[in-house]
Parts: C-alpha cells; sequence; structure tokens
C-alpha cells in the first residue's frame, strides 16, 4: 500500500467504530432482540449493530437496519440512537462512494451527537468527516476535521483515538510530502503505544513512519521501523506488504539475496492467502531485482506479473512492469522488444494521467458543489431576512398609526417622512426578492423551486420518458494542459453559453457541466412527447455551432471537435443536500446515454436503439451495428444524418434549416 491507502486504512478504524453491544455479543442474540417486535430502545440498539455487522457483506441490507434504527429512533425521540443511525447510513453511502449524501447525513448525526454532548461520537464524526474530504482530495478540509477530532480525542484522554487521530495526521502529512511534519505526529503517538491493546493501530503507526523514512532515503531507519511492525504483524493479510517494503530497502541498501528471500516470502504469503495485487507487486519487484543478476528469471517473473495484473486490472502495476521489462530487454541488448515495452509503457503512463486528471477534476467538482450547496442556504437565509424585515415594518406602520390618532398634526410631518421611508423600503424588499428568486431558478427548475420554497424539501420523480444528451469535448485534456487558465475557462464558456441558448430555444433542462461534459435532458420537469425530437434538432444545432466556430471563434478560443451521445427511457430526478441543492438525474437511461457519447465520432450524433425507435420515421438514421459497450454488453447503435420528414417538426414547431 502506498501512504495515501494506509491513511484510508486507518480512517477506516473510526468509520468502523461503535457497535452499541459488548465485543462478545453474538449476532445471533441481536439477531433475537430485532426479531422480539418490542419497538423500544433496545430495539434501535441491535439494529444499529445488525447494520454494523452486516456492512462488509451487504451494503443494502445495512442501510435497511440503518433507516429503520432511525425511524424507531425519531419515533421515540432516541437522539443517541438516532445518531447512530446516522452515522451508518452514511458508512453505506461511503462505501458506494455517494460522498455529498455521506456528508449530509454525518453531518447531521454530528448535530445529534452535539445536542446530548456526546463526545465519544463527536469524535468519531469528525474523523469520518475528515476522511470523507480527504478520499475527495479536499486535503485542506480533511486537516480541519482531524485536528478538530485529536482536540476532542485528547479531551477524552482515550489512547485509541487520540493515537488514531495522531496517524490521520500524520499519514496526510506524508501525502503531501510535508515529511518532518508527519514524522512528528507520527512520533507523538510513542506516548500511547503502551497503553494500546490494538495491534493494527500500532502496526500502522510503525508502518507509516517506515515509509516516510524510506521516501527521505534513510533507508536503514526504514528497515528498523519495516522490521519492528514485521515482528509486532499477527495479521496475515498484512503481512505480505510488511515483506515486500523490507525488501524493497534492502535492494536500495545493495543486499541483494536478503531482499530476494524477502520477495520470495512476500509472494508465498500472498499467494496462499489469494491477495492477488500483492502477488503482483512481489513479482515485480522479483523482475526488478533479477534485472541484472538473471536475465531469464527477471523475464519470468515480469510475465507471471503482467498476466495477473491484466486479470485484475492493476493499471499502476502493469505501468511499472512494463518499464522493467522495457529495461530489462534493453540491458539484454534485445531492443525490438525493449521498444515494444515501452510503447505499452508509454501508453499506460498515458492513460494512468488522463485517470488522473478525471480524479482531479472529481475533486475540483466535488468542491463545487459543496459550494453551491452553501450558496443555497444563503439564498433561503435571505427569503427569511426579508420575512423579518417586514414583519417589523409592519409593527412600524401600527405605531405609528397610534401615534398620529393622539397627535394628529405633530404625526402629519412624522407620517409623511415614514410613507416615503416605507415606500422605499418596499422597493428594496422587492427588488432583494426578485433577485434572491431569480438565482434560485436560475439553479434548479421552476417548479422544483417553487416546491422547494413551499414546503422546504423536494419529493424525487420517476419520468417514465426523458431523453438524455451529452456532449464532451475530443481531445480536451490534451489541450487544456497547455492553456492559461483565463484562456481555458474562456474557451469553456464560449461553447457552454452557446448550448445554453440553444436548450433554452428547445425547452430542453440543463442538468449539469462536469469539466468538459455537457449534460442535459428533455422532457422534464413537465412530461412531454415530443422531446426525443427537440433534443436531436438541439444536437444537430450544437454540432452546427461547434462546425461554425472552426471558422469564426475568437482569437482566444480553442476550436474542439465534439462527440454527441442520445438515449430515451425512463430516470428518476431530485434534489439532493440540505445546503447548496443540486437538481440531478439518476437511472440506467442516463449511463447508456453517456456510453453513447463516449463511443460517438467527432462531430456525430450516436444515438441508442431506445431513441432510434421513436426518431426513425422523422430523421435519416444510418446503422452502426452491435458495439461492444462497457458493463453493458453489445448494443446497437445509429448515426443520425440528417432530417427525413420536415413536415413533422414543423407541426411540432421545430423550425430549422435544413441539414
Amino acid at each position: 500500500m502506498n501512504l495515501r491507502q494506509g491513511l484510508l486504512l486507518i480512517c477506516i478504524f473510526f468509520l468502523l467504530t461503535y457497535s452499541g453491544f459488548g465485543q462478545n455479543s453474538s449476532i445471533d442474540s441481536i439477531k433475537r432482540i430485532v426479531n422480539s417486535g418490542v419497538r423500544d430502545t433496545s430495539m434501535v440498539t441491535a439494529l444499529n449493530a445488525m447494520s454494523k455487522a452486516v456492512l462488509r457483506e451487504n451494503i443494502t441490507e445495512a442501510k435497511l437496519y440503518a433507516e429503520q434504527a432511525n425511524e424507531l429512533a425519531v419515533e421515540l425521540d432516541f437522539k443517541k440512537g438516532k445518531a447512530y443511525a446516522l452515522n451508518n447510513i452514511g458508512l453505506t453511502q461511503y462505501f458506494q462512494g455517494r460522498y455529498l449524501d455521506v456528508l449530509n447525513s454525518w453531518t447531521e448525526s454530528l448535530k445529534e451527537f452535539e445536542s446530548i454532548h456526546d463526545t465519544i461520537g463527536m469524535a468519531n464524526l469528525v474523523n469520518n468527516l475528515g476522511a470523507v474530504y480527504y478520499s475527495q482530495g479536499s486535503n485542506v478540509r480533511a486537516m480541519d476535521y482531524y485536528l478538530r477530532s485529536l482536540s476532542i480525542s485528547e479531551k477524552l484522554k482515550d489512547p485509541f483515538r487520540i493515537s488514531s487521530a495522531l496517524l490521520n495526521i500524520g499519514g496526510l502529512y506524508a501525502e503531501m510530502q510535508n515529511y518532518d511534519k508527519a514524522l512528528e505526529y507520527y512520533n507523538r503517538c510513542n506516548e500511547f503505544k503502551d497503553n494500546l491493546n490494538d495491534s493494527q493501530l500500532i502496526i500502522s503507526y510503525l508502518m507509516g513512519v517506515g515509509e516516510v523514512y524510506y521516501k527521505k532515503g534513510l533507508y536503514n531507519e526504514a528497515l528498523y521501523y519495516y522490521q519492528e511492525a514485521l515482528s509486532s504483524n499477527e495479521t496475515v493479510t498484512l503481512r505480505a506488504d510488511n515483506l515486500i517494503k523490507i525488501g524493497k530497502v534492502l535492494l536500495k541498501k545493495d543486499e541483494i539475496q536478503e531482499s530476494i528471500k524477502y520477495f520470495d516470502e512476500a509472494y508465498e504469503v500472498a499467494n496462499a492467502n489469494n491477495q492477488q495485487l500483492l502477488v503482483v507487486q512481489a513479482l515485480d519487484a522479483l523482475g526488478e531485482v533479477y534485472r541484472k543478476e538473471n536475465f531469464n528469471k527477471s523475464v519470468a517473473a515480469y510475465k507471471e506479473a503482467e498476466a495477473l495484473a491484466k486479470s485484475i486490472e492493476a493499471n499502476d502495476e502493469l505501468r511499472d512492469i512494463y518499464k522493467g521489462l522495457s529495461s530489462t530487454y534493453a540491458i539484454n541488448s534485445d531492443f525490438e522488444k525493449a521498444y515494444y515495452y515501452n510503447e505499452l509503457y508509454v501508453a499506460k503512463k498515458d492513460s494512468l494521467f488522463n485517470l488522473e486528471t478525471d480524479d482531479k477534476i472529481r475533486g475540483l467538482q466535488f468542491d463545487f458543489d459543496l459550494e453551491k450547496k452553501e450558496d443555497q442556504i444563503g439564498l433561503l437565509e435571505k427569503d427569511s431576512e426579508i420575512m423579518q424585515l417586514k414583519q417589523k415594518r409592519q409593527k412600524s406602520v401600527i405605531l405609528v398609526s397610534l401615534l398620529t390618532i393622539l397627535v394628529v398634526f405633530i404625526s402629519a410631518v412624522g407620517l409623511y417622512k415614514r410613507y416615503k421611508f416605507v415606500k422605499a423600503t418596499n422597493l428594496i424588499i422587492e427588488q432583494e426578492k426578485k433577485r434572491s428568486e431569480n438565482l434560485l431558478h436560475n439553479i434548479l427548475p421552476e417548479e422544483t423551486a417553487v416546491e422547494l420554497k413551499e414546503k422546504g424539501k423536494v419529493e424525487a420523480k420517476k419520468f417514465e420518458s426523458v431523453t438524455v444528451l451529452f456532449t464532451d469535448f475530443k481531445g480536451f485534456t490534451y489541450f487544456a494542459k497547455d492553456l492559461s487558465p483565463e484562456d481555458l475557462v474562456n474557451s469553456v464558456d464560449y461553447y457552454f453559453s452557446k448550448f445554453d441558448e440553444i436548450m433554452e430555444k428547445y425547452g430542453i433542462e440543463k442538468i449539469k457541466t462536469i469539466g468538459d461534459a455537457y449534460m442535459c435532458a428533455g422532457g422534464l420537469p413537465f412530461p412531454t412527447s415530443d422531446h426525443p425530437f427537440k433534443v436531436i434538432m438541439a444536437a444537430f444545432e450544437i454540432a452546427q455551432f461547434i462546425d461554425e466556430s472552426k471558422r469564426n471563434a475568437g482569437k482566444n478560443v480553442t476550436t474542439f471537435d465534439i462527440r454527441i451521445g442520445v438515449n430515451t427511457g425512463p430516470i428518476v430526478a431530485g434534489v439532493v443536500g440540505i445546503h447548496k441543492f443540486a437538481y440531478d438525474i439518476w437511472g440506467d437511461t442516463v449511463n447508456v446515454a453517456s456510453r453513447m457519447e463516449s463511443l460517438s465520432e467527432p462531430g456525430r450524433i450516436n444515438i441508442s436503439e431506445n431513441t432510434y425507435d421513436i426518431v426513425k420515421d422523422v430523421f435519416d438514421c444510418k446503422y452502426r451495428g452491435e458495439i461492444e459497450v462497457k458493463n453493458r454488453g453489445i448494443m446497437k447503435m445509429f448515426f443520425v444524418n440528417g432530417i427525413k420528414d420536415q413536415g413533422f417538426l414543423d407541426r411540432l414547431q421545430l423550425n430549422r434549416t435544413a441539414v
């Protein structure tokens, strides 16, 4: 494991903390309470315990138990039970990768713990929230929560939680390559080691310190901590990784034969426990150590590692294997094979770079979604302030009226001035209210915005037929790396502003943008029957605009080719979160539309069989054949070339110049 993987492992310690029953309580005894039908606080605690017990095997079942616990806790006004139920719901969302939902659940859980002054629960939750931000690349926010967790844990004088928080902070500094600061926090764990009865925490501490020294090039120190970890390591699943790390240190120290012994043992341990990724890493290490010693053994180790890495899609390791094979063949003067594997290495490295770029975009999108939620809360607070201002104004008018009755002449002058003030205040109120409503309608569909203002929440809705469109710029990542931030933003804004105009023209709902991808849907929030035709007409205009932009775009606009994909089917739409609301859609229809885009060609509109069956009599479509789609199997696809029945489109009032 690398530093980030190790740190996430420490985070999981806190994520899975608390059962509500003693360590020796059996699942059967918990089930008896759940099945008793007695709806009391013991039932809530048992449901929470069952949720935690089945989490690793069945996330759906774990979520069901947690939701039942939350429902009963609310009914009984059992705040502690509700806090842990919300924590468990967040856990299921965490392991599903639904991080914005996780933040909602855990933020509510933290509020419940704070309301009952449960410091242990508070320590767990702030650490959990830190883990979410860390997993999304928001290191600064993660550090804030980890430090809060440490502060609470120190007040509790709890060695386990203090040590876990210190390891989290140390690991985060190590991830940011601030190794001295990482060692400072790691070494603070020493004063708690004797009071810890958790071997996994101790091993994590030793391995973390060892890896920091390894990264700093202090191999004797790294070897000491890795060997200490190995002597304490009674967990078989962690042993192979420990052995590989020791072997790598020995290889750096040119102790070749000793390093081979450790790599061989790591291979045997990992193989015996079906730890396939660690088997690949052990074989890669053996390939490296044999590179100058034994050409045949080196190639054999690399080949075995390559086959296994492909089968488990271990792309990082596969990249390193190709690099090792290229070097091995080059040393043996087999330059043809060295060139072949170097080409594979470069291709794999480029694909991993693209994945890393996507992760950065995902992290930026995560932060952007959080900021949108916070802005949305600000809008609602503004409405509340306006209402309070109205109430104050009404009280002032009543008071002035009473004074007018008592002192008519004196109040006449005051009443006139007051009238001018009220008129000005009303104007300000109306302007602010209109501004707030415009901002809200800009973020959410009008029907959804009205429902949110009236009810304070939005119910999810299922639409039986919606047409979803995705676009994506070809080569965007390649061009983006050479553009200045100003030119990049200017180019994306140039295209997406025009896309927005096209969507408004055809009454299509823009859903969101993610990086250079644009997503919209026809047939919502009000169901219609003509949405497939409108979406395809909008797609034609997008393609035409992109083509014209290659000739007419300004100097500061980078031109791209675009891929367009369309699919029709059922979806679920709604608003997620309680801060910075985001209107979104979900369902297999959305996933297929995305696949239609990724398998399209530049400048072409690629539609699914679902959409084709609806529009085939109106548009000229070309059958592409059956194409393999990731996670979906074989699917039929069609390119839309032009209009076949203009009269039908005219009756729909979809006027457009001939394509």
